[in-house]
């Protein structure tokens, strides 16, 4: 079984985290950082899938501190919408899951990410006991 791939699309203000941060989670953790989540389309949320995440975490700052507004609020639509399109190709919308930072809160990215993750392993095994 090949390991298992998350892909985190972020606010740069919400992560510091590295790779030692994320070694609790039995799985590769790619991050990608934008100069504000209302920067994340839909479209990088499917490509990420598409290159072979197993799912998706987009993380924003707290809507109440995001640097730039409402990004968070952007953010938080365009993840609604990549949710309803994956439902209506078949596919799991919990692939694609929203958190909201507290800035520069790595253990609040990575509990995220974690959350993520047990979701993804319960998918799996829904799809191993329904083949």
């Amino acid at each position: 079984m090949s390991e298992m791939k998350i892909t985190i699309l972020c606010c740069h203000y919400t992560n510091q985290a590295t790779a030692e941060d994320f070694a609790g989670i039995p799985a590769k953790i790619e991050v990608k950082r934008y100069p504000c989540s209302g920067k994340i389309e839909v479209a990088d949320i499917l490509r990420a899938l598409e290159d072979d995440a197993e799912g998706v975490l987009v993380a924003g700052c707290e809507k109440s501190s995001c640097h730039n507004r409402s990004g968070s609020q952007r953010a938080e639509k365009r993840t609604a919408a990549a949710q309803k399109i994956l439902e209506e190709i078949g596919m799991e919308p919990e692939r694609v899951q929203m958190a909201f930072v507290p800035r520069l809160e790595t253990g609040v990215l990575v509990e995220a990410t974690k959350r993520l993750f047990e979701t993804l392993l319960d998918l799996k095994s829904k799809e191993g006991t329904s083949s």
